[in-house]
């Protein structure tokens, strides 16, 4: 459809560009039909109308090659067309009224006279034509005047006469109206109103342009630069074009600054700023840094930066790969000193116009990263030393090497003799002392002037009285016993860990005669007592079912073991979940409720209280509530659980309205075997303690008006609780 309409618009436009000469060629045909078909008439008479329209016809054709849109021909050939019928129309009706035959006279009238009438539609639709290209042109003119950025004015004799917005918002108005009658004048303060007076004006009444900068005044008083252009035009008229520079001199002025800042810094710092042609020669080159090199920049000036004689190529692959257009950096030696180079291109148009670059000298830095290498080196050894002799030996090689101190001895403070004993030495020392081993070395005692060093714990050059019987530097170094006496540690630790190894093993052989015997002997006494109490009367069924209900107590001792066994073996275990926390007290207090009906159990809970924990919260939970029950007299006993969250913990509350717990024990109710707090078997507190731990919380208790537990979990994620977990 679209093409459609394109080729539609295309025809219509190709149309009215060509309806002057249609509408001539029609007014020319009508006297030569007139001729041949009307009343017989002398051809020599219809002689000027068709001269009249074959002119119309020819300018028809100018409008078209002159550039007149096809709307303006087509107005054009409106005013012909419109001009030929009304004049034709007129002169027949004038004609018929008085002539013998009516028809015959008023046709040729009309023939006639139609191309002549045309004429006058011709001149004004040429006229209206132009009138309306010069409307479109002045619009076009106007509205590029507003979109312009820069301010247009007209100054007509010394006032505004045309101002655009620019304009006007340069010089602080609201509106262009605003300006249009004031006069120039106003826009400047008055020492530049009298210096365009005297340099501006007389080139414009010499009918020459002048441009330059200029101080403007805005409507609230304020001054601001601008550069003027002034042309002038017809009748003493000129055109102003303003343009705000403020923007552009705050940036020369912050170039100039900048070009100063460089220029010190060439000056100053150890630095060297050059630039190498498109053929790699250098031209230009300078900088303090040339100066430590004891080099003059003229002696470099238009060198290849490929023969400068130094030998390194990383150096001239990264001067090759800037002339190829990347930008590339490399370090390099000259006479002793580091230097770091880099190379940039610079592009003009498509092609590499020259290569900038800066160089730095680095030294001194070069060698403070070597020697914080060789210290982080020597620190690594020392770290990694596991016996009292590796680490005695890095020291001293720290210290020869790092430090630059070959004869270099460590001696070990001992404080049951009150004087320290060498334990290791370079070989340097060994030269020097003809010592082979370290303890053949002279130990420090209380009166020798070395001990003063490690008393006061600085560092302190002895002339005479050292170690070595000669001038020489005494450091006490702490570190150097803190880590010897690391070493006594991790070989300490390297024996527990292989205890602790062992007892895991122990544990683990523990934990799997409770899985398989333990578990299995108690299922099957379970079974066939369960297999009594139901054939036996009397006392002998309360026997069998005494020893289910032992049974049942033995099973939950053992599983509750088992998984502190497995806990405390192996913390990997322990897979938390987040479990909520409030569904599981309210499910163990309402089975306690249904297990002891003379205790009051209340709860104050949130909704939820999503913890880290897993399964086993429920067995930790029922053992606390469960040894608030049976270490109290039950006759008015109210035991209360409470919870809250704060700072990703949640803190579960239980408490009991009882005698509490004895205060010299409150320290031990979570030992394993303590039975002053806990279950017959000492085991129930023992086990909340451990799982609380896996769980990475902590269990505390405290006596207010009767005991208090409170168990602190790590909080979860209440969009996460799983399943089941609310009890």
């Amino acid at each position: 459809m679209l093409a459609a309409a394109v080729g539609a618009r295309t025809a219509a436009d190709r149309l009215q560009a060509w309806s002057v000469v249609g509408v001539g060629a029609v007014l020319a045909a009508l006297p030569v039909l007139f001729v041949a078909f009307g009343p017989e008439t002398d051809p020599t008479t219809m002689g000027p109308p068709v001269v009249v329209a074959a002119g119309i016809v020819a300018v028809g054709g100018r409008l078209r090659a002159v550039g007149y849109t096809p709307g303006d021909v087509g107005i054009v050939a409106a005013w012909v067309a419109a001009s030929a019928v009304t004049f034709a129309v007129v002169v027949a009706i004038t004609v018929v009224t008085v002539a013998d035959d009516p028809a015959a006279v008023g046709a040729f009238a009309a023939t006639f006279v139609a191309p002549l009438g045309a004429c006058g539609g011709l001149l004004a639709g040429y006229i209206d034509a132009r009138r309306r290209r010069q409307y479109r042109r002045t619009r076009r003119t106007r509205l590029a005047l507003e979109a312009a950025t820069d301010g247009v004015a007209i100054v007509d004799d010394g006032e505004f006469v045309t101002v655009n917005r620019a304009h006007a918002e340069m010089y602080g108005f609201d509106a262009p109206e605003e300006m249009v009658g004031r006069s120039w004048e106003t826009c400047h303060p008055d020492h530049e109103r009298r210096r365009l007076d005297a340099e501006a004006m007389p080139k414009l009444d010499a009918g020459e342009a002048w441009r330059g900068e200029a101080t403007g005044r805005r409507a609230d008083g304020g001054t601001f630069p601008q550069e003027l252009t002034l042309t002038p035009i017809d009748d003493g008229d000129y055109v102003c074009i303003a343009r705000d520079i403020g923007d552009r001199r705050e940036r020369e002025r912050r170039l100039r600054r900048q070009t100063r800042r460089l220029k010190t810094v060439v000056e100053s710092a150890p630095i060297i700023l050059f630039a190498v042609d498109d053929t790699g020669d250098i031209i230009f080159i300078e900088g303090q840094g040339l100066s430590r090199l004891g080099v003059d920049p003229d002696d470099l000036r238009g060198t290849s930066v490929f023969e400068l004689g130094v030998e390194s190529p990383s150096v001239e692959t990264a001067a090759e790969r800037a002339l190829e257009g990347e930008s590339d950096h490399a370090t390099l030696q000259v006479g002793g000193r580091m230097l770091k180079t880099w190379f940039t291109p610079v592009v003009e148009g498509y092609d590499i116009d020259r290569i900038i670059g800066a160089a730095m000298d680095i030294t001194d830095r070069h060698e403070r990263e070597r020697r914080l290498t060789e210290l982080h080196e020597g620190t690594r050894r020392l770290a990694y030393a596991t016996t009292r002799t590796e680490v005695a030996e890095a020291t001293v090689e720290v210290a020869a090497e790092t430090l630059e101190k070959p004869l270099a001895a460590l001696w070990r403070h001992d404080p049951g003799a009150g004087r320290h004993r060498p334990v290791a030495m370079t070989d340097a020392v060994g030269d020097a002392t003809g010592a082979d081993r370290a303890d053949e070395l002279s130990d420090i005692s209380a009166g020798d002037p070395a001990m003063a060093a490690f008393h006061d714990g600085d560092m302190r050059r002895l002339e005479a009285g050292g170690p070595f019987d000669g001038p020489e530097t005494v450091v006490a170094v702490p570190n150097a016993g803190a880590a010897l006496d690391r070493a006594d540690r991790e070989q300490l630790l390297r024996e527990r860990s292989e205890e602790l190894e062992a007892r895991a093993s122990q544990m683990e052989f523990v934990n799997s005669i409770i899985r398989h015997d333990v578990f299995n002997g108690v299922t099957v006494i379970r079974s066939r007592a369960a297999f009594l109490a139901d054939a036996l009367s009397g006392r002998n069924r309360e026997y069998a079912e005494t020893i289910v209900k032992w049974c049942d107590d033995i099973a939950g001792l053992a599983d509750r073991a088992q998984t502190v066994l497995s806990t405390l073996g192996d913390e990997e275990t322990v897979d938390l979940e987040v479990v909520d926390a409030a569904g599981v007290v309210r499910t163990e207090l309402d089975r306690l409720e249904r297990t002891y009906p003379a205790v009051t159990f209340e709860a104050d809970l949130p909704e939820t209280v999503p913890v880290r924990a897993d399964e086993a919260l429920a067995d930790v939970v029922g053992n606390v509530v469960t040894n608030a029950v049976e270490h109290n007299d039950r006759e008015g006993l109210k035991v209360t659980a409470s919870a809250s969250v704060d700072d990703g913990r949640a803190r579960l509350r239980v408490a009991d309205n009882g005698a509490g717990i004895d205060p010299d024990r409150l320290e031990a109710v979570f030992d394993r075997g303590d039975r002053g707090a806990s279950d017959d078997s000492g085991f129930g507190l023992f086990f909340v303690d451990a799982m609380i731990e896996a769980y990475g919380g902590d269990v505390s208790v405290e006596n207010d008006d009767g005991a208090v537990f409170t168990l602190e979990l790590p909080a979860g994620e209440p969009e996460v609780v799983a399943e089941g977990d609310a009890g």
